[in-house]
This record gives C-alpha cells, sequence and structure tokens, in this order.
C-alpha cells in the first residue's frame, strides 16, 4: 500500500497565495468613464463592462477565499488524524 503524505507547507502556501488573491480581488480598482467618453451610447457600453467586471472580481474574490478555506481546513483535518492515528498507535485509544 502507498503511502499519503500531506506536506503542511504546501497547503500553508496555497492558503496564504488564496488569501492574497482574494485582497487583490476585493481592492481590484474599478475603471470609471469620469465623463470623458461624451457619447451616451459609449457612456452606456463602459457602464455594461465595469459593472461585468466588477461582478467577476466579486467572483474571483470568493473563489479565492473559498478555495483558500479548503486547503486550511484539509491540513486541520489531516493533522487531527495523524494525532489520532498516533494516539491508537501508541495505545492510547
Amino acid at each position: 500500500m502507498a503511502d499519503l503524505r500531506v506536506s503542511y507547507s504546501t497547503l500553508d502556501g496555497v492558503y496564504n497565495a488564496l488569501d492574497s488573491a482574494t485582497e487583490t480581488f476585493r481592492k481590484a480598482p474599478m475603471p470609471s468613464d469620469g465623463g470623458a467618453f461624451g457619447a451616451d451610447d459609449v457612456a452606456a457600453a463602459f457602464a455594461t463592462f465595469r459593472a461585468a467586471q466588477q461582478r467577476s472580481a466579486a467572483w474571483l474574490g470568493d473563489t479565492s477565499r473559498t478555495l483558500g478555506q479548503y486547503a486550511h481546513d484539509t491540513k486541520l483535518l489531516v493533522q487531527d488524524a495523524d494525532d489520532d492515528l498516533a494516539g491508537k498507535a501508541g495505545g492510547a485509544g
């Protein structure tokens, strides 16, 4: 039977990278036309684009946060399982 190896440092790295991505998407600057376009059709198209960009950034931020939480939870669950198995192997369980 093959050994299952879990790298806690890798899970921590994944969590930290995704936490950083969450902040990046949360703080992403949204462009504004500042009235520079003039034409109503162009301004409306820009507003539609900007709304889509905001929804995408929010979705990416939420997804990054969720995936980061999975990495964090995985580490905790594996540590708990390791501790439980170590206890049983040592005669404590």
